[in-house]
């Protein structure tokens, strides 16, 4: 009779002891998307995320697409990112890529809670940095 006791006591205490659900929390594709692009921005030499011809159309017409040049598909709770840059001249290419996908899974893994299986990194182009307004202001002749 002890046995039992005890038995219903552990059941009640590992009931007790479980965290109770009360549902599912669904995280959209886009959101993994723009938490991605905007993690890959912040990499220094990132000169800026290429999206492709929908993205540019998207952009053209006057649609801001936050989640440009990242593609992301969702198995689970395990997330595979492809993110599609532009990269400033003159930036070591592989370092680069390297940051962008520490970042972007460091991001994802943070925010979420969903792991990361795999970044790929598609450099698109080179480009020149964009100057600052400070910059373009000293380059700019002084009308006398």
């Amino acid at each position: 009779m002890a046995d039992k006791e005890i038995l219903q006591a552990n059941e009640q205490a590992n009931e007790a002891a479980a965290p109770e659900e009360i549902g599912d929390v669904q995280i959209a594709d886009e959101v993994l998307s723009i938490v991605a692009s905007l993690a890959a921005q912040e990499v220094e030499g990132v000169a800026g995320m290429n999206g492709g011809f929908a993205d540019g159309l998207s952009e053209f017409l006057g649609n801001r697409n936050a989640s440009k040049g990242v593609r992301i598909t969702v198995e689970g709770h395990v997330v595979s990112a492809e993110v599609y840059v532009n990269i400033e001249y003159g930036g070591c290419i592989p370092e680069i890529a390297l940051e962008i996908q520490d970042k972007v899974r460091e991001a994802i893994e943070n925010m979420t809670g969903y792991e990361v299986k795999v970044v790929d990194v598609h450099v698109q182009g080179v480009q020149r940095r964009q100057k600052t307004e400070l910059e373009q202001s000293l380059e700019m002749p002084e009308n006398n």
